[in-house]
C-alpha cells in the first residue's frame, strides 16, 4: 500500500464507437501540467484512449 491514490469518474465518448464510456481517472492535483494524460481502456471498442487530466477531454492521435 505505497502508493494509494484518490480517483475520480468519468464519462466520455469513445472516438472510434460514439458510446458513452466510464472510467475512472486520477484526482487532478493543481500542480499537474496541463497536457498531462491519462491512457484508459474502453470498454467500446477494447482499445486505448487519452484524457487529458486537466480538461476531462479525449485526445486524438497525433496523425489522426
Amino acid at each position: 500500500m505505497s502508493d494509494i491514490r484518490a480517483w475520480r469518474p468519468i464519462i466520455f465518448s469513445c472516438p472510434n464507437t460514439g458510446d458513452r464510456v466510464q472510467g475512472l481517472l486520477p484526482a487532478v492535483a493543481s500542480e499537474l501540467p496541463a497536457d498531462e494524460l491519462h491512457s484508459i481502456s474502453c470498454a467500446a471498442c477494447d482499445g486505448v484512449h487519452f484524457i487529458n487530466l486537466q480538461t476531462g477531454a479525449v485526445v486524438s492521435p497525433k496523425g489522426s
